[in-house]
């Protein structure tokens, strides 16, 4: 992730983000524009990642996924099912807390 070729491929991600959405990118959970990390969804694509393998997250958010995803006995799942799904709860907690 530190390499200059992981660099070059989030910025084509964030290029590719906003001219699809027209909007600047932002965190998947949250919305907030101050985001840090580039969260893959899948390692099954690693260095051929499709647009839709990787998703924006603020630091907080990043952080809670992975510990959902650690804290969880996920095995028989598959570790793209379960980043999604921890995704979705993500976002419909941070809803909820919002109401």
């Amino acid at each position: 992730m530190a390499s200059a070729a992981w660099h070059i491929r989030r910025r084509r991600w964030v290029e590719d983000e906003e001219q699809r959405t027209g909007r600047p990118v932002c965190c998947a959970v949250c919305g907030s524009e101050d985001w840090d990390d580039l969260h893959h969804l899948t390692y099954g694509r690693m260095e051929q990642e499709r647009h839709g393998d990787m998703v924006a997250l603020c630091r907080p958010h990043h952080e809670q996924l992975h510990r959902a995803y650690d804290a969880g006995r996920w095995g028989h799942l598959g570790y793209e099912a379960v980043m999604r799904r921890l995704l979705r709860l993500a976002r419909e907690e941070h809803e909820r807390r919002r109401a």
